[in-house]
């Protein structure tokens, strides 16, 4: 029996014949929480589907041909299209030719790459003489449908086949890596503080932008604006700074670092989240976080995680066999890089084209509300490509609500649905895993060790061990609830979430593995964490005092 996926046939689900043909199907919290709305579903999830397949084609990867993927009641569940022995055989010289490039000058594969995406970006606003947010509102309507197609179908291809042959070298290398790991010093990498130590030090984009935001912030204290921020109500914040002239010098400066820096929203994969460019007071937030901070956190880490990831590279190098060691030490190099590149991409990637999509199909739901299509402009968000190009330029006359309305109640209720971790045979998930490191980044299987007789056990983690109070976190607006000191519990975290590690304790995720963003943030911000625990925000509630042991990558919950 087929299971419905908001009309979207290539996500439907196969109750009986999927979980035989697979093993075993992985629910995708870190992306997929809460449930995502049909029009990311067809647009941004649909090539990202076929970006993952794309690039382990272009790479050849020896054990698998990519993701596949299903939609259960909203949310995402992945699996790696294993290759047959016979042809990983036959891929793997070619494979060894093609990742070459990335194993000796990863920046120089991604360099050019991202310059180009960056072009594509600019060029789409330019040429239509976009700049401010509500410049899209002067588009005709063929002018903004002919932008929509150019976003669907050229400039999110582009970015999902750009995005996917990184991060399937990147993770893959990384794979490796942590393969020679395990049978070189018979530990699992993921929870190896040593390993982790070798990974840290590398500034990505997400840091130098959360940097920019701490001088913002820090701007304000010199000009003597901090009386400004002290409301609960970030929108009243700009609304104070224009009475004074310093006030409106600061919110001057802050409008120009948006206009570069702001086409990004707090969630990043969907379209339903307002972008910083287009809601101002999202920024905020995250301003009076770091403003308080006379030291940029992470540059006051930097200098001892820098100096501990040298000590590690020279103690594990003098323990690599020497017929070895110059192997090791490439494929180590470029794991580094690809550490760094998980990072790096999600400015660059996810949160640009994002942010484009959301202008764009936000200003549909205005015009197709006004013009009687739907009730609600949000309603747009439960429609198909093919549904917006039919109702874009007959204007009005074209009803659009029965698409909504089955969907949407729909998605109404799947946002009352516990998503169920896994279809299938659990016990093929670590086989699966393996076969495709690229899985890593959506979804990871704890490493259970019950001589430690833990309440939860990660898949990866952070170096260090921390007692507090928990504070479970849904979504990165609810971040303003977090108080310093304080143990984050969440399904995830992204970029949105990077200034919150300035002032938390400790961390605990559902998903991520070694090089997810809860990981890599947390070691370069010195926050011990364990990631990729599945049920953190099931078993750990609020208020709650717990340990988080980021050297063994298992959580106690003290309070029961």
């Amino acid at each position: 029996m087929l299971k419905d996926a908001y009309d979207l046939s290539f996500y439907e689900f196969d109750e009986e014949r999927d979980p035989k043909v697979y093993g075993v199907l992985l629910c995708d919290v870190v992306h997929g929480r809460p449930p995502m709305k049909p029009a990311y579903m067809g647009i941004g999830w649909y090539w990202y589907y076929h970006g993952v397949r794309y690039g382990a084609a272009r790479l050849c990867l020896p054990t698998t041909h990519g993701w596949d993927s299903r939609f259960i009641n909203g949310y995402p569940y992945i699996t790696a299209i294993r290759t047959t022995p016979e042809e990983a055989e036959a891929r793997e010289p070619i494979f060894r030719e093609r990742i070459k490039p990335f194993l000796e000058n990863f920046d120089g594969v991604w360099d050019p790459l991202k310059a180009d995406l960056l072009k594509t970006y600019k060029a789409a606003r330019e040429s239509r003489g976009l700049k401010e947010w509500d410049d899209i509102k002067k588009l005709s309507n063929d002018e903004l449908l002919s932008f929509f197609l150019d976003f669907v179908y050229v400039i999110n291809r582009k970015e999902g086949e750009t995005h996917f042959i990184m991060l399937m070298a990147a993770y893959y290398i990384s794979g490796l890596f942590q393969e020679m790991w395990r049978s070189m010093f018979g530990k699992e990498a993921g929870i190896d503080p040593k390993f982790h130590r070798l990974m840290s030090g590398f500034e990505s984009m997400d840091v130098s932008f959360t940097r920019e935001l701490w001088q913002l912030g820090r701007k304000a204290v010199e000009l003597g604006l901090e009386q400004a921020f002290k409301t609960t109500e970030d929108a009243k914040v700009l609304d104070a700074l224009k009475a004074t002239e310093a006030g409106r010098k600061w919110s001057a400066a802050y409008h120009e670092f948006l206009l570069e820096h702001g086409w990004r929203a707090d969630r990043q994969h969907a379209y339903d989240f307002p972008t910083w460019i287009e809601k101002p007071s999202v920024g905020i937030a995250r301003i009076k976080v770091l403003m308080s901070e006379p030291i940029f956190p992470f540059d006051a880490h930097r200098e001892r995680v820098n100096r501990e990831r040298q000590e590690a590279e020279k103690d594990v190098l003098a323990k690599v066999p020497e017929g070895q060691r110059a192997a090791f030490g490439l494929l180590m190099k470029a794991a580094q890089k690809g550490g760094y590149w998980s990072e790096d991409h999600g400015y660059y990637c996810d949160l640009a084209v994002g942010a484009m999509g959301r202008w764009i199909i936000t200003e549909f739901g205005r015009r197709f509300a006004e013009a009687g299509c739907i009730d609600d402009p949000e309603d747009v968000h439960y429609l198909h490509p093919n549904e917006i190009r039919k109702a874009a330029i007959p204007m009005g006359r074209i009803n659009l609500r029965p698409y909504v309305e089955r969907r949407k109640s729909a998605h109404k209720r799947n946002l009352e649905i516990e998503p169920a971790p896994f279809y299938g045979d659990i016990s093929q998930a670590q086989d699966i895993v393996r076969s495709d490191p690229t899985l890593s980044v959506s979804t990871q299987i704890p490493i259970v060790r019950e001589e430690l007789k833990a309440d939860l056990y990660g898949a990866a983690a952070a170096p260090g061990v921390v007692e507090g109070v928990a504070r479970v976190i849904m979504s990165p607006d609810q971040l303003y609830q977090v108080q310093p000191g304080e143990i984050v519990v969440a399904p995830g975290t992204s970029s949105s979430w990077t200034v919150v590690f300035s002032v938390i304790k400790g961390l605990v995720s559902d998903g991520g593995g070694a090089l997810s963003h809860p990981v890599i943030m947390a070691r370069e911000f010195g926050v011990p964490c364990v990631s990729g625990c599945v049920e953190g925000t099931q078993k750990i509630k609020t208020g709650q005092r717990i340990r988080v042991d980021g050297d063994q990558g298992v959580v106690y919950i003290l309070d029961k």
